[in-house]
C-alpha cells in the first residue's frame, strides 16, 4: 500500500475504533466469571467513613455485598441511591450488606446520604477508591459501578453504569436464600 492510500484508509480505521469503543460502551451489565478479579481486593481496602473515621472492608467478608461506587453529582446515583436504601432493608437480615464508596469529598457526601436517608455503610475515598473501581473491572471509570460479591468472596456480577431495574434483586434473592 503506497503512503496515500494508506492516509486514506486511516480515517476509516479510527472511525471503526471509534464505533467498536461505543459499542463497548454500550454493553453494560457484566457477568463475572472466575477468571475475572476476585472480591480479595475489596476486603484489603480501608475508607474513611462519613465520620472520619477508617473502616477496613474487611469487616464485611463473609457476606453478601454490594458494593456501590458512587458521586453526588452524578445523576444516575441520585436516582438509584434510594433504591439501594430500599434494597438494603429488604435484604439486611440475611447477611447481606450494601458499602456505599464514594468518589466526592465528605461533607457533600455526608449531605447527600442525609437527603437521602441512607443506612448503609458509606466510605469515601479518592484514587484508592478508583483504583480499586479499576481492579473490580471498571475499567472506563464509569459511575455509578456496582459490583455484587457472594459469600464465598467471588464476584458474581458487575454493572458500569445504570442498574436495570431489577437487576439487583434478581442477582442478590439466590445468594441470600
Amino acid at each position: 500500500m503506497d503512503q496515500n492510500a494508506f492516509s486514506a484508509a486511516m480515517p476509516r480505521r479510527g472511525l471503526f475504533g471509534a464505533a467498536s469503543a461505543l459499542v463497548a460502551l454500550t454493553a453494560v451489565p457484566h457477568r463475572a466469571t472466575a477468571a475475572d478479579t476476585p472480591a480479595e481486593a475489596v476486603w484489603a481496602s480501608s475508607f474513611k467513613d462519613l465520620t472520619d473515621t477508617v473502616q477496613p472492608l474487611s469487616q464485611y467478608k463473609g457476606k453478601t455485598a454490594v458494593i456501590y461506587f458512587f458521586a453526588t453529582w452524578c445523576v444516575p446515583c441520585h436516582l438509584e441511591t434510594p433504591k439501594l436504601v430500599k434494597l438494603y432493608d429488604t435484604f439486611k437480615q440475611n447477611d447481606m450488606v450494601v458499602i456505599g464508596i464514594a468518589l466526592d469529598n465528605a461533607d457533600k457526601v455526608r449531605a447527600f446520604s442525609k437527603k437521602y436517608g441512607v443506612d448503609y455503610p458509606v466510605v469515601y475515598g479518592g484514587r484508592e477508591a478508583v483504583q480499586l473501581g479499576r481492579d473490580l473491572g471498571n475499567d472506563l471509570g464509569a459511575i455509578p459501578f456496582t459490583v455484587v460479591i457472594d459469600k464465598a468472596g467471588r464476584v458474581v456480577e458487575t454493572i458500569k453504569g445504570d442498574t436495570p431495574e431489577g437487576k439487583l434483586e434478581s442477582v442478590l434473592r439466590p445468594l441470600v436464600g
